[in-house]
């Protein structure tokens, strides 16, 4: 995923965050506010209320839930890195046991014919000297 599609991505999140926080919890935050009412002098101080008994939690809860959401994908993108290095290192394991099983059969042969020399392939085509 490019660094543009993440953004978009992270940006679609929130927004989608914003909008259920306000249908779910946007009653509720209006009962409060309408509740205290009388007890508080101003918007301001009303908002306040509001969010600390009911709209903070449901903050704090979509942080909580949203930092889950990137570790979990931060250790699906280590553990995805860490398999890719265990699948290079397997694959230049079998590359070099290979090599060495090929120039095993190689020195077997150049001992079979014991004196003739068994050609080794150099891969490009041109014969050794």
């Amino acid at each position: 995923m490019n660094p543009r599609h993440k953004i978009q991505t992270l940006g679609w999140c929130i927004v989608t965050m914003v909008a259920t926080l306000a249908l779910s919890h946007g009653h509720l935050i209006m009962r409060e506010v309408l509740a205290h009412w009388p007890q508080e002098d101003s918007w301001e101080g009303r908002l306040e209320t509001a969010l600390y008994t009911q709209g903070g939690l449901a903050v704090v809860a979509s942080c909580a839930l949203s930092l889950a959401i990137f570790v979990r994908g931060w250790l699906a993108r280590k553990n995805e890195d860490a398999l890719a290095r265990k699948e290079l290192a397997m694959r230049e394991r079998h590359e070099r046991a290979a090599h060495e099983r090929h120039e095993a059969l190689l020195n077997s042969l150049s001992n079979l014919n014991s004196g003739t020399a068994v050609k080794k392939s150099n891969g490009s085509g041109i014969k050794p000297r």
